[in-house]
């Protein structure tokens, strides 16, 4: 059996793919609450600047977000963050034992640019481990593209999970994004561990589907499944995490299979 996360002490997590529409931010936003709700200290970092776990959370505007913290950390000279500094960007109790770091700008990428954002890299990933200190997990939200900004974002963790849907052209995808994850394990100077593939919208009695099981399964990382669920846009829709809406569900059993296999152990 391939140890937890928590076996591995690997608690600073990114949710990543360069495609969109495969789950991303419900995954981190249900595993998160998920985690919180069974008694973790979480902090969620919203690196994707469309702002959706922001909004979902319902983090105030006009306030210190991931847009000034990497504008502050990519300046000439920056100075190490004091804890109150840091924990100024930080939007406490969104539900109970989960923090927010969230974003607002939906323009980051253009108004910092690469060179700034690229000079913020190991600031950033240095804030986060001093962060761990504190929280049981970090759980990172990004954003389906493979820029600096989610070079920043992946670098500065320890684990990636990946949303992935039961299709011809994830495998492609799937493997430009290990890629990825090698090279900012290159970047970062140490190993970032590929944990899980969860396969999202899952649909059993599609023939099709066994076929992509065996084909994934060539990649030797755990595989998880999440079978395809109405309340899930829904409880999005209400502000409200898939354990408020539908914790008895089917959807819900599956997160849950994640978070006691593949988090906790």
């Amino acid at each position: 059996m391939t140890p937890s996360l928590r076996e591995l002490d690997l608690r600073i997590v990114a949710v990543a793919n360069q495609k969109g529409g495969v789950g991303k931010t419900v995954t981190v936003a249900t595993l998160a609450s998920g985690l919180a709700r069974r008694g973790q200290r979480v902090l969620l970092v919203d690196g994707d600047p469309q702002g959706n776990l922001s909004q979902l959370f319902g983090a105030p505007e006009g306030r210190p977000e991931l847009g000034g913290l990497l504008e502050l950390l990519s300046e000439d000279g920056a100075a190490p963050l004091s804890s109150a500094k840091l924990d100024s960007f930080i939007v406490k109790r969104v539900k109970l034992r989960l923090d927010l770091l969230p974003v607002h700008r939906r323009r980051l990428r253009t108004e910092l640019g690469d060179e700034r954002i690229i000079r913020a890299e190991k600031g950033f990933a240095l804030c986060l481990e001093r962060l761990a200190a504190r929280y049981d997990w970090i759980l990172l939200d990004t954003s389906p593209s493979n820029g600096a900004l989610e070079r920043l974002l992946v670098s500065a963790c320890r684990a990636v999970v990946i949303p992935m849907e039961f299709q011809v052209f994830s495998v492609s995808g799937l493997e430009s994004i290990l890629e990825e994850v090698a090279e900012c394990s290159r970047r970062a100077g140490r190993a970032i561990r590929p944990h899980a593939l969860v396969f999202t919208k899952a649909e059993n009695g599609l023939a099709r589907v066994e076929t992509y099981r065996k084909l994934f399964a060539s990649f030797k990382i755990p595989i998880f499944e999440v079978c395809k669920s109405e309340y899930v846009p829904r409880a999005l829709e209400r502000g409200r995490t898939l354990w408020e809406a539908a914790p008895s569900g089917y959807a819900a059993r599956d997160y849950g299979r994640i978070l006691d296999k593949s988090f906790l152990g």
